[in-house]
Protein backbone atom coordinates (compact mmCIF):
# COMPACT_ATOMS: atom_id res chain seq x y z
CA UNK A 1 0.00 0.00 0.00
CA UNK A 2 1.56 3.32 -1.07
CA UNK A 3 1.99 6.11 1.45
CA UNK A 4 -0.25 9.19 1.23
CA UNK A 5 2.55 11.13 -0.48
CA UNK A 6 3.10 8.39 -3.07
CA UNK A 7 -0.66 8.12 -3.65
CA UNK A 8 -0.75 11.89 -4.29
CA UNK A 9 2.18 11.59 -6.70
CA UNK A 10 0.40 8.78 -8.56
CA UNK A 11 -2.79 10.87 -8.81
CA UNK A 12 -0.78 13.87 -10.03
CA UNK A 13 0.87 11.74 -12.73
CA UNK A 14 -2.47 10.25 -13.79
CA UNK A 15 -3.91 13.74 -14.09
CA UNK A 16 -0.91 14.97 -16.11
CA UNK A 17 -1.05 12.06 -18.53
CA UNK A 18 -4.84 11.81 -18.82
CA UNK A 19 -5.26 14.76 -21.16
CA UNK A 20 -1.74 15.19 -22.56
CA UNK A 21 -1.25 14.98 -26.32
CA UNK A 22 2.50 14.42 -26.08
CA UNK A 23 4.80 13.08 -23.38
CA UNK A 24 8.53 13.67 -23.85
CA UNK A 25 10.95 11.66 -21.72
CA UNK A 26 14.20 13.34 -20.66
CA UNK A 27 17.28 12.54 -18.61
CA UNK A 28 17.76 15.58 -16.40
CA UNK A 29 20.88 14.32 -14.59
CA UNK A 30 23.09 16.79 -16.49
CA UNK A 31 21.21 19.83 -15.15
CA UNK A 32 22.09 21.88 -12.09
CA UNK A 33 19.40 23.46 -9.92
CA UNK A 34 19.32 26.84 -11.71
CA UNK A 35 19.16 25.17 -15.15
CA UNK A 36 16.31 22.94 -13.95
CA UNK A 37 14.46 25.97 -12.61
CA UNK A 38 14.91 27.87 -15.88
CA UNK A 39 13.76 24.85 -17.89
CA UNK A 40 10.63 24.46 -15.77
CA UNK A 41 9.83 28.17 -16.18
CA UNK A 42 10.20 28.08 -19.97
CA UNK A 43 8.08 24.95 -20.27
CA UNK A 44 5.41 26.18 -17.83
CA UNK A 45 5.06 29.45 -19.81
CA UNK A 46 4.37 27.30 -22.88
CA UNK A 47 1.72 25.21 -21.13
CA UNK A 48 3.95 22.18 -20.63
CA UNK A 49 4.07 20.36 -17.29
CA UNK A 50 7.54 19.03 -16.45
CA UNK A 51 7.63 16.35 -13.80
CA UNK A 52 10.55 14.46 -12.31
CA UNK A 53 9.14 10.98 -11.88
CA UNK A 54 9.87 7.94 -9.82
CA UNK A 55 9.83 5.14 -12.32
CA UNK A 56 7.78 2.74 -10.18
CA UNK A 57 5.16 5.40 -9.45
CA UNK A 58 4.90 6.33 -13.13
CA UNK A 59 4.42 2.64 -13.93
CA UNK A 60 1.58 2.39 -11.40
CA UNK A 61 -0.01 5.61 -12.68
CA UNK A 62 0.27 4.39 -16.28
CA UNK A 63 -1.48 1.13 -15.41
CA UNK A 64 -4.23 2.90 -13.47
CA UNK A 65 -4.72 5.46 -16.27
CA UNK A 66 -4.78 2.66 -18.86
CA UNK A 67 -1.78 4.18 -20.67
CA UNK A 68 0.73 1.31 -20.64
CA UNK A 69 2.75 2.75 -23.55
CA UNK A 70 4.00 5.57 -21.36
CA UNK A 71 5.98 3.00 -19.36
CA UNK A 72 8.27 2.66 -22.40
CA UNK A 73 9.53 6.19 -21.65
CA UNK A 74 11.03 5.15 -18.30
CA UNK A 75 14.79 4.65 -18.20
CA UNK A 76 17.05 5.68 -15.32
CA UNK A 77 16.68 9.25 -14.07
CA UNK A 78 13.55 10.38 -15.83
CA UNK A 79 11.57 13.58 -16.07
CA UNK A 80 8.64 13.86 -18.44
CA UNK A 81 7.34 16.92 -20.23
CA UNK A 82 3.57 16.63 -20.65
CA UNK A 83 2.22 18.81 -23.47
CA UNK A 84 -1.40 19.64 -24.18
CA UNK A 85 -2.62 20.65 -27.62
CA UNK A 86 -0.32 21.02 -30.62
CA UNK A 87 2.21 18.19 -30.33
CA UNK A 88 4.57 19.71 -32.85
CA UNK A 89 4.67 23.06 -31.09
CA UNK A 90 5.67 21.35 -27.83
CA UNK A 91 8.33 19.31 -29.63
CA UNK A 92 9.70 22.55 -31.11
CA UNK A 93 9.75 24.30 -27.74
CA UNK A 94 11.71 21.65 -25.88
CA UNK A 95 14.16 20.81 -28.70
CA UNK A 96 14.81 24.51 -29.40
CA UNK A 97 15.38 25.17 -25.70
CA UNK A 98 17.92 22.34 -25.45
CA UNK A 99 19.73 23.53 -28.60
CA UNK A 100 19.74 27.23 -27.68
CA UNK A 101 20.57 26.91 -23.99
CA UNK A 102 23.24 24.23 -24.32
CA UNK A 103 22.08 22.58 -21.08
CA UNK A 104 22.86 18.96 -20.40
CA UNK A 105 19.29 17.78 -20.89
CA UNK A 106 19.00 14.59 -22.92
CA UNK A 107 15.77 14.15 -24.83
CA UNK A 108 14.84 10.49 -25.02
CA UNK A 109 11.74 8.93 -26.50
CA UNK A 110 8.33 10.53 -26.64
CA UNK A 111 4.76 9.34 -26.82
CA UNK A 112 2.14 10.85 -29.10
CA UNK A 113 -1.17 9.04 -28.79
CA UNK A 114 -0.05 5.43 -28.48
CA UNK A 115 2.94 5.82 -30.81
CA UNK A 116 6.50 5.95 -29.45
CA UNK A 117 8.85 8.37 -31.22
CA UNK A 118 12.63 8.24 -30.85
CA UNK A 119 14.51 11.43 -30.04
CA UNK A 120 15.56 11.65 -33.71
CA UNK A 121 11.96 11.34 -34.87
CA UNK A 122 10.91 14.00 -32.36
CA UNK A 123 13.62 16.31 -33.72
CA UNK A 124 12.35 15.70 -37.26
CA UNK A 125 8.82 16.56 -36.12
CA UNK A 126 10.11 19.73 -34.48
CA UNK A 127 11.97 20.74 -37.66
CA UNK A 128 8.83 20.62 -39.81
CA UNK A 129 7.06 23.91 -40.50
CA UNK A 130 4.28 24.61 -38.00
CA UNK A 131 0.57 24.78 -38.77
CA UNK A 132 0.56 28.59 -38.83
CA UNK A 133 3.56 28.75 -41.16
CA UNK A 134 1.98 26.20 -43.53
CA UNK A 135 -1.33 28.08 -43.45
CA UNK A 136 0.46 31.36 -44.27
CA UNK A 137 2.26 29.73 -47.21
CA UNK A 138 -1.00 28.24 -48.46
CA UNK A 139 -2.80 31.58 -48.25
CA UNK A 140 0.08 33.25 -50.10
CA UNK A 141 -0.02 30.66 -52.86
CA UNK A 142 -3.81 30.82 -53.09
CA UNK A 143 -3.67 34.61 -53.30
CA UNK A 144 -1.22 34.40 -56.22
CA UNK A 145 -3.33 31.79 -57.98
CA UNK A 146 -6.54 33.74 -57.41
CA UNK A 147 -4.98 36.91 -58.83
CA UNK A 148 -3.96 34.96 -61.94
CA UNK A 149 -7.40 33.41 -62.20
CA UNK A 150 -9.11 36.80 -61.93
CA UNK A 151 -6.84 38.14 -64.69
CA UNK A 152 -7.55 35.16 -66.94
CA UNK A 153 -11.28 35.43 -66.35
CA UNK A 154 -11.31 39.23 -66.61
CA UNK A 155 -9.32 39.47 -69.83
CA UNK A 156 -11.83 37.64 -72.07
CA UNK A 157 -14.69 39.52 -70.44
CA UNK A 158 -12.99 42.85 -71.15
CA UNK A 159 -12.46 41.88 -74.78
CA UNK A 160 -16.08 40.79 -75.06
CA UNK A 161 -17.28 44.11 -73.63
CA UNK A 162 -15.11 46.08 -76.11
CA UNK A 163 -16.38 43.96 -78.99
CA UNK A 164 -19.99 44.45 -77.95
CA UNK A 165 -19.44 48.20 -77.55
CA UNK A 166 -17.60 48.54 -80.87
CA UNK A 167 -20.69 48.79 -83.15
CA UNK A 168 -22.31 51.48 -81.02
CA UNK A 169 -18.99 53.34 -80.76
CA UNK A 170 -18.56 53.13 -84.50
CA UNK A 171 -22.12 54.42 -85.03
CA UNK A 172 -21.45 57.36 -82.72
CA UNK A 173 -18.22 58.14 -84.59
CA UNK A 174 -20.01 58.07 -87.97
CA UNK A 175 -22.81 60.33 -86.69
CA UNK A 176 -20.27 62.76 -85.21
CA UNK A 177 -18.42 62.87 -88.51
CA UNK A 178 -21.69 63.59 -90.39
CA UNK A 179 -22.62 66.34 -87.96
CA UNK A 180 -19.20 67.96 -88.40
CA UNK A 181 -19.45 67.73 -92.21
CA UNK A 182 -22.80 69.47 -92.15
CA UNK A 183 -21.47 72.29 -90.01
Amino acid sequence: MPTDRKAQDIESLKEAMSSCTIAISTDYSGLNVSEMSELRTVLRESGIKYKVVKNTLLGIAADEADMPAIKDLIDGTTAIAFGYGDEQAHAKIITKYVEDSGVGLEIRDSLIGSQIFTSDQLKQLADLPGKEELAAKLVGQLHGHLASLVYVLNNPLSRLARTLNAPSSNLVNVLNARVQQGS
